[in-house]
């Protein structure tokens, strides 16, 4: 099987973070990414992953230089993209805005 190259959003914790760990262990390549500071990244870097910041929310043209930057990390391109980007808004459903 081909080695592949995944791109992963929200990868600080949850899972992010898994699929990150995941995806070193059977082999294949991984661009870790967080919003913000990439340090919260280190233990992933650390696994053997290539991490960069990325905010999902910043404009389309913020994000299509983020996206050309990891394009460039590893030769050959990216074969999977994982948006697993997000937070969990907890109360009842009439309370959350």
């Amino acid at each position: 099987m081909p080695q592949l190259t995944w791109l992963v959003t929200g990868c600080s914790s949850g899972f992010g973070e898994v699929f990150v760990r995941q995806i070193l262990k059977r082999g294949d390549r991984a661009i870790a990414t967080c919003r913000g500071d990439t340090g919260r990244l280190a233990a992933l870097k650390d696994a053997g992953a290539a991490v960069l910041s990325l905010d999902v929310t910043a404009s389309q043209r913020e994000i299509n230089e983020k996206v050309e930057e990891a394009i460039g990390i590893y030769e050959g391109g990216i074969d999977v993209v994982v948006n697993s980007a997000g937070y969990i808004e907890a109360g009842v459903g009439e309370e959350v805005p």
